[in-house]
């Protein structure tokens, strides 16, 4: 785009430069600015980004938005908008429009990720696909990922994160998505949703502008979208274990180590073999394979697409130690829901020893932590793992829970990672498997590496 066209589609004044100049790329990290960059200074809670024009135009970009301060060199470009991070969200949704590929856009309160990339893997057997890079779900991160639109492009599939009321109008301004899917209605972010009902309604505005002509994928395990699925105003697809699901799984079973199921549809039964563990990632290859059929694509050439899919780093990630050891790497962020199909995923492994859950505290639950702790404490209480071990204030609740079920779960409770690996490096034993998960806060990847590194097979 020229400057002149991004003035005027964010409502810009121009400052300095020359509007004719060529823009090709958008970035908000000062040290990726180069040649045909606009810089976006985004203003934190610690730093203010503005600091870095001068640096990002030494490094050659050719513009920059900025709300405040003055010109720093009358020859570059500078664009002046009231907020740059609404800024660079109205260029996005600029750009999308430029597009006329289908896009589908993935929320829900845990899972999201997962679901994106296996409804990419599906997709990608039928068509060139573009998909949400990490977890770029964000006021800032979705505008950038429309930024990756090419003309050469024949589908989208965009994961939309919200945390607060009215996120999902930007965002659904930003897509205008085709098709949506919601993975499920959990706890993530409850102290400022106040409640599941309201995080629902948000999570819903996904759909907010859909008619008969768009559709909705819905986890029809979870009873709050199942009953929300009654009143919804477009076509909906409901996904789950439950046969009156359009797209159920039966026969779940684990086979050399991977996650094999029948998926049950309208055009008949296939066979699925997936590479992720649990249930939750089930459903995720069943609305894989339902948003693929949606598009043209069988279930069989669907079903190549979810077997090749090996994961990502840091969900559910499983390491073949020395002696035997498993851990499973699932420190990217917890919340109560992924807690507990995780201790699903340790359960279902296949190991002599004992099946160890290490658990850090679980953040932004605001007033009910201490409760939605000690019930999922108690909802993991029953199952058949040998010993928890929590790390923070917050996971206490957890450990009381589980003593008081008298469910004979052995639990060691740490103030600090650095205690909780000591205890665990002296007594971990051949043949253990270990669950590590916690939110990004707690930084629980630290005892992914200690076992890794101390039990690396040489």
């Amino acid at each position: 785009m020229t400057v002149e066209e991004i003035v005027k589609a964010v409502g810009g004044t121009l400052l300095a430069g020359n509007p004719e100049t060529m823009i090709d790329n958008i970035c908000i990290d000062s040290r990726e600015a180069g040649k045909g960059s606009l810089f976006v200074p985004i203003i934190g809670e610690k730093v203010d980004a503005h600091k870095f024009i001068a640096q990002v135009f030494d490094q050659g970009a050719s513009a920059v938005f900025m709300s405040h301060g003055d010109v720093t060199d009358k020859n570059e470009v500078h664009i002046l908008v009231k907020d740059t991070v609404k800024a660079l969200g109205m260029l996005g949704a600029y750009y999308r429009r430029k597009f006329t590929m289908p896009i589908v856009g993935i929320t829900g309160s845990v899972g999201k990720t997962s679901t994106k990339e296996m409804i990419s893997a599906a997709l990608e057997t039928g068509f060139c696909t573009m998909k949400t890079a990490g977890n770029q779900n964000s006021q800032i991160g979705v505008p950038l990922t429309l930024f990756r639109m090419e003309k050469n492009q024949e589908m989208a599939v965009i994961e939309m994160g919200i945390s607060e009321f009215g996120e999902m109008d930007n965002l659904v301004h930003f897509v205008e998505p085709d098709v949506a899917v919601v993975t499920n209605i959990g706890e993530a972010h409850i102290a400022q949703f106040g409640k599941k009902e309201h995080t629902m309604e948000e999570k819903l505005k996904i759909g907010m502008h859909f008619t008969e002509k768009n559709r909705m994928f819905l986890n029809g395990d979870d009873p709050m979208l199942r009953e929300a699925s009654k009143t919804m105003k477009c076509p909906v697809t409901l996904f789950g274990t439950d046969p009156s699901c359009d797209y159920y799984a039966e026969n779940i079973h684990i086979k050399d180590g991977k996650n094999c199921f029948t998926l049950v549809c309208p055009d008949g039964k296939e066979e699925i073999t997936i590479q992720q563990l649990g249930t939750h990632n089930v459903l995720n290859g069943l609305v894989a394979v339902a948003v693929a059929g949606y598009f043209g694509i069988k279930p069989s050439d669907a079903a190549k697409g979810l077997e090749k899919y090996e994961g990502l780093p840091m969900r559910q990630q499983i390491n073949h130690l020395a002696n035997g050891i498993k851990v499973i790497d699932d420190t990217y962020n917890a919340s109560p829901a992924s807690v507990k199909s995780g201790i699903d995923v340790l359960v279902q492994l296949d190991n002599p020893g004992r099946k160890i859950a290490v658990l850090g505290d679980i953040l932004e639950l605001g007033e009910i932590s201490w409760q939605c702790h000690y019930d999922t404490g108690m909802a993991i209480a029953d199952r058949p793992i040998q010993m928890v071990v929590t790390v923070g204030q917050e996971m206490k609740a957890l450990a009381k829970a589980i003593i008081d079920s008298g469910a004979g779960i052995a639990v060691c409770s740490f103030d600090s990672n650095s205690e909780a690996i000591g205890w665990l490096l002296e007594n971990i034993a051949d043949g253990d498997a270990v669950f590590v998960k916690g939110s990004r806060g707690m930084h629980e990847e630290e005892v992914v590496k200690a076992l890794r590194e101390k039990y690396a097979i040489k």
